[in-house]
């Protein structure tokens, strides 16, 4: 236990065994500040209400969150229905759970899918010509009207996908953020504003410790609208109480 600084009052820094424990942990009080993935956050707001989201962290390549896309090949203008679509697994949101919410939406018109059981497969199966396309995800970046298939997965593996035939997106899902920095709404005002000054201080004056906090994202943050997660919701409600859930793109 330390008092930094920026807050001033005593801080005790826990770690949890897995994103169940951490939704439990904010969900009940005993937890006033986590950092979540944008699905145990969503999950938090289910069972409680008592979380807010204060900050979002930015990627290095500026991206602010992902969209799930469905990629087919380009010369093939065949409806959804008749195309064979790979997917990685079922535990995948951008491959999977997103796609298949819009599916059962009406969104999105139902193809025959191919359960491929990785991202490397998905990409062999698709340039051995054994699939028409698959879903994938592409980095979301503001003010960046494109989809930059060069990348695809966030650019792993371009060589890759750059083999088989070209590539245009037929069907984008809004943006999924990243995960967020989210505190119980027992805390002050005036705390949570001195954490989110702290972070966004962060990347300039200790950028070690935002290694530590975000090893994935390196960008800094921002600070996200109400409504940015509303959009991951559906993929939370109704799940059992465990919440053990995969929080792979």
């Amino acid at each position: 236990m330390h008092s930094p600084p920026a807050l001033g009052i005593p801080v005790e820094i826990v770690r949890m065994g897995s994103y169940a424990a951490l939704i439990d942990a904010q969900a009940s009080g005993r937890v006033g500040y986590a950092i979540h993935s944008a699905r145990s956050f969503a999950a938090t707001e289910v069972v409680c209400g008592c979380v807010r989201a204060f900050r979002s962290p930015v990627a290095a390549d500026g991206s602010t969150g992902f969209r799930s896309v469905l990629v087919v090949r380009e010369s093939d203008s065949r409806p959804v229905s008749e195309l064979r679509i790979a997917y990685s697994s079922e535990e995948s949101v951008s491959g999977w759970q997103i796609p298949h919410q819009a599916i059962s939406a009406g969104s999105l018109a139902a193809p025959q899918l191919v359960r491929a059981g990785s991202v490397a497969a998905v990409i062999a199966m698709y340039g051995a010509s054994e699939v028409d396309g698959y879903f994938a995800w592409l980095p979301h970046v503001p003010a960046d009207a494109g989809s930059d298939i060069e990348r695809l997965f966030g650019g792993w593996n371009r060589a890759g996908v750059e083999a088989g035939d070209p590539l245009r997106v037929l069907w984008s899902s809004q943006r999924i953020p990243y995960g967020p920095h989210a505190a119980h709404n027992s805390l002050p005002d005036d705390l949570v504003e001195a954490l989110g000054g702290f972070l966004d201080d962060m990347p300039t004056r200790t950028p070690g410790l935002l290694d530590l906090f975000e090893p994935v994202y390196g960008g800094g943050y921002v600070t996200p609208e109400p409504g940015d997660y509303r959009n991951v919701r559906g993929l939370v409600e109704g799940l059992p109480e465990s919440f053990a859930t995969s929080q792979s793109r």
